[in-house]
């Protein structure tokens, strides 16, 4: 069974998983992850991707340790409901069935029907018109995004280990490590904290729009200190606070 591998986060809880919403060409939000094979165990795609362009390891981890990755190995349930690209024909179908303005996917609409999206990238870069080829290119990999958390049937913890090297005169880094726990873990449920935490701060807020998250963040700063706090003590999560705080206040953005 074809496993995958998620960089970020080595917890996936249901609470802080990020609903999709459309980009100009990629979306954002959901779980993102690339294929994870098993005869080359050390080897990952995006890493790859990573080790030509290390200043993205400082940029996305301003809180922790560059070069020690969290990360999680994913195996999805045998009914998980996956679009797969990897022809042409696959793509127009997209575009043709869940359109947007501009002639590309809504990845909205497309999570409402689909469990998740996969861009097999080595398979159709060749075969494509280049107006989408150009498009496909900014994934950079083949690509599983999972939409619903339900698709996952179970993860474990996983660490990638960069050999350190100096930023500051190298540019690129050569030799990681992908680490696999073996104990095998459920993606939590969603926790009637968060749930009450959502509710506090909509009540608060005159409006029912779309409310940015540097806004929430910067206003509502001491109470999602607090509760980061607690939530790390209850839920034994291992991510710095101010990580924690940046992704809850993105998840409160999107849920009001």
């Amino acid at each position: 069974m074809t496993k995958y591998l998620t960089i970020g986060t080595n917890q996936i809880l249901a609470d802080l998983h990020q609903p999709i919403r459309n980009g100009q060409i990629k979306p954002t939000g959901g779980l993102w992850a690339t294929i994870h094979d098993p005869n080359y165990l050390n080897y990952n795609p995006w890493i790859e991707i990573l080790s030509l362009h290390p200043h993205i390891l400082f940029y996305k981890t301003l809180h922790r340790n560059p070069f020690l990755l969290p990360a999680s190995l994913i195996t999805l349930t045998d009914n998980a409901n996956i679009f797969t690209i990897s022809t042409p024909y696959q793509l127009e179908f997209l575009k043709k069935y869940y359109p947007t303005s501009d002639n590309w996917i809504d990845f909205e609409k497309l999570s409402q029907d689909f469990d998740g999206f996969f861009l097999d990238l080595d398979n159709i870069i060749k075969d494509l018109l280049p107006d989408d080829r150009e498009k496909v290119k900014e994934f950079a990999v083949s690509t599983l995004i999972i939409f619903n958390l339900n698709a996952i049937k179970h993860y474990q913890e996983a660490t990638v280990d960069i050999v350190p090297f100096d930023f500051e005169f190298e540019n690129e880094f050569t030799e990681y490590q992908i680490i696999v726990d073996a104990q095998i873990k459920q993606i939590s449920e969603k926790s009637n904290e968060f749930a009450s935490l959502i509710i506090n701060i909509k009540n608060q807020e005159p409006t029912n729009w779309p409310i940015p998250e540097d806004y929430i963040t910067q206003k509502y700063d001491t109470l999602l200190s607090s509760f980061a706090e607690n939530y790390k003590e209850k839920y034994h999560y291992s991510e710095p606070t101010e990580t924690l705080k940046q992704l809850l206040a993105r998840r409160i953005s999107r849920s009001i």
